[in-house]
């Protein structure tokens, strides 16, 4: 026996070690994480160079923009140019005609300050302007006069620093049909602010305009250190951009890295080119970017995390095995050990991961690891009612041995696999005989507690069964309903065939009584020829139902004696329902009898239902 019980301890071990697969599965959890990281790591590499890609596009389209604008600016200031030297040649120029040639453009050129002057006065004469004072509202006037006299021949254009913004002095000699110049036009021209209006520029985006000799012509969203005119040492650190257009620069002047978009603007004067920057914030338009980058290495690190605690498991449970391995072999040893039946019982599967040699002697194979537990009763649901049982409790049970069904004592006591555990994983489970007991007190309890004759309740058991359906009737609140019967002219049967025969009626109307009930009645003798029943969560009505197939069945069944003659027998029967206010059924039954005598008074073999007498009426004082 030995032998066998040896495999059923392998058995009930081996499952445990294998039903752990996080050792198996940890190298493939750690693969997992890895490749996760890295998808997480390529996931915002490609999310940045996207987001550079899409935002170099944005800006592209932007500049592209900006700089038309700037490029239809200079054509209108060349043709604004051509018609005052129109103006000139027909002899027309005046101030009138100057500021009405200024109105006739369309923004910006329409806000342009306009003076022509004389050229040989050394002072410059004012011959026309568009607004007066224009000598006084453009402080390098002279500076500009003279260099155009000195080299006659180029449009000079210049910024210069002119209100709150700036402005740009286009400064060009004019000739005569005989080639001698007699003029000098100047034009002093504050379009900075309207070149970008109408363009969709996102937040954080700086315009910077150059000219050829780096001096700033316009600016917008740019440091207040720069103004128009200043002369830029640098652009400062710049590498290449996502675009061939792009770079990336690190500005000196304000420390902010943008990426930046630059177009060459032909303005066909002096300069001859101008240079349009147009750039992002890089840490406004890769806000969201980083917003997302950081997710993903809090994702990676909660992987990470666990992981770790996978490998903190693995190595909790190595050492939880050792001790499951040492407990399930001292169990085994006691279990083989004691000459009482016991089984190890899973908790979850209720089969037995190990039994003795007494419960296999008992049982036979049917008791045998990796059996079930629950076939050894005669009434699985049994087995139900002992794990729900405390555990300092035993429970006698019917139970299928090899000599048949025997009652078996059985305690149900959880225990843990380790000493730490959450939950109970086995049960152990002790068996005694105590078949031979069980007879006794079925014998003594059907003595005193069962009628001899009829076989139905005595009075004293159904009293403990009365307070029993009270509880039953204030816990649940449902209706309950008593009857109480008494046999029609009974003495008449005994007075005339004799005491046998009477018995022989009781007998027969236990068994009508008994058909007719359910199986939660109770049907009782409680006298001679007197009967009593409890109806469970029965109303009036339905109460009244069943005592009309009681009266009815035993009406029409006739008796036969042993002398082979027949009898008939009747029954009158008196309904009461038990109020939740009343501690026992002592004045329900008091109100069926009531009810009881009413049938007797009204003819017998009746029903009557209990219905209070209304209170008597007060006589006036």
């Amino acid at each position: 026996m030995k032998r066998s019980l040896g495999k059923t301890v392998h058995w009930s071990i081996d499952p445990i070690t294998d039903k752990s697969l996080l050792r198996r599965a940890l190298p493939v959890l750690a693969l997992l994480v890895a490749i996760n990281i890295l998808m997480n790591a390529w996931q915002s590499w490609y999310d940045f160079r996207a987001g550079d890609q899409l935002a170099a596009q944005r800006l592209d389209v932007q500049t592209a923009l900006v700089a038309g604008r700037v490029a239809d600016q200079l054509r209108d200031v060349n043709a604004m140019t051509t018609a005052m030297e129109k103006l000139l040649e027909a002899g027309t120029l005046t101030d009138a005609t100057l500021a009405s040639l200024t109105d006739a453009f369309e923004n910006p050129l329409r806000h342009t300050l306009v003076g022509v002057f004389d050229f040989e006065p050394s002072d410059g004469h004012l011959l026309a302007s568009s607004r007066p004072g224009i000598i006084n509202e453009v402080p390098p006037l002279d500076e500009f006069i003279a260099k155009v006299r000195a080299n006659p021949s180029i449009t000079l254009i210049r910024p210069v620093a002119w209100g709150h913004r700036g402005a740009l002095v286009v400064a060009k000699g004019h000739r005569n049909r005989a080639t001698n110049l007699d003029a000098i036009i100047i034009m002093v021209v504050t379009f900075e602010h309207l070149l970008l209006e109408g363009v969709d520029l996102a937040p954080g985006t700086a315009v910077l305009l150059r000219d050829s000799d780096n001096r700033v012509l316009m600016l917008n969203r740019m440091p207040q250190q720069l103004s128009v005119g200043q002369v830029l040492a640098g652009q400062g650190l710049v590498r290449t951009g996502p675009t061939a257009t792009t770079v990336y620069a690190h500005s000196r002047i304000d420390g902010i890295d943008r990426l930046v978009a630059t177009r060459k603007i032909a303005t066909g004067l002096s300069p001859n080119y101008w240079m349009l920057s147009v750039g992002f914030a890089i840490s406004d338009y890769r806000a969201s970017l980083w917003r997302s980058l950081y997710v993903n290495v809090g994702a990676a690190a909660v992987v990470v995390l666990m992981l770790v605690g996978g490998v903190w498991l693995v190595r909790r449970e190595r050492a939880l095995q050792d001790r499951v391995l040492t407990f399930a072999s001292t169990v085994s040893t006691i279990v083989e050990n004691i000459p009482t039946p016991i089984a190890v019982v899973d908790h979850d599967t209720e089969k037995i991961l190990l039994a003795n040699e007494p419960l296999l002697t008992v049982f036979g194979a049917v008791a045998g690891a990796g059996q079930s537990f629950p076939q050894l009763f005669v009434d699985a649901a049994n087995w139900s009612e002992v794990r729900a049982t405390r555990t300092d409790e035993a429970v006698p049970m019917p139970m299928l041995t090899r000599d048949g069904a025997r009652y078996m004592l059985v305690q149900c006591t959880p225990f843990e696999l380790v000493e730490t555990a959450a939950t109970s994983g086995a049960l152990l489970v002790t068996l005694v005989d105590v078949t031979r007991q069980q007879q006794l007190l079925k014998q003594l309890r059907t003595e005193a507690d069962f009628d001899a004759l009829t076989g139905l309740a005595n009075r004293r058991y159904f009293e403990r069964a009365a307070q029993i359906a009270v509880e039953h009737a204030r816990q649940q609140h449902n209706p309950l309903s008593v009857l109480a019967l008494d046999l029609d002219l009974f003495k008449r049967v005994n007075d005339t065939y004799g005491h046998a025969a009477g018995d022989r009626v009781l007998q027969v109307v236990a068994r009508i009584f008994e058909g007719v009930l359910r199986d939660t009645d109770l049907a009782a003798r409680v006298g001679g020829e007197e009967f009593a029943a409890i109806l469970l969560d029965t109303s009036l009505e339905q109460a009244q139902a069943i005592a009309e197939r009681i009266r009815t069945t035993l009406q029409n069944t006739p008796v036969v004696l042993e002398s082979a003659q027949t009898i008939s027998q009747t029954v009158s029967i008196g309904i009461a329902m038990y109020s939740e206010s009343e501690a026992d059924l002592v004045a329900t039954q008091e109100r069926a009898d009531a009810a009881l005598y009413s049938a007797k008074g009204a003819g017998r073999n009746r029903v009557e239902i209990f219905v209070p007498e209304a209170p008597a009426p007060q006589e006036a004082v």
